[in-house]
């Protein structure tokens, strides 16, 4: 049974995540498991803080810093 027909959003949204998987498997292809996907999370961390910065949003700016301090003093102690 057929559901409804996709929302100019939903298509949006499905074809991000999809280019991202594309991008992910490029990633990983290229670089091996580990460093294609290391690679492919800083590309993502690059992309979300562009966008943030563009938008004048320094909250999330922060929020963004914050996680990633707190991934590096878990990792490094």
């Amino acid at each position: 049974m057929a559901g409804r027909p996709l929302l100019k959003a939903e298509i949006a949204a499905q074809r991000s995540r999809e280019y991202l998987m594309k991008q992910r498997d490029s990633f990983i292809q290229k670089h091996g498991e580990d460093l294609g996907a290391f690679y492919f999370l800083l590309m993502l961390l690059q992309t979300h803080g562009r966008k943030r910065l563009k938008s004048g949003d320094t909250t999330a700016l922060r929020a963004l810093a914050h996680d990633l301090h707190a991934i590096y003093v878990k990792h490094t102690q």
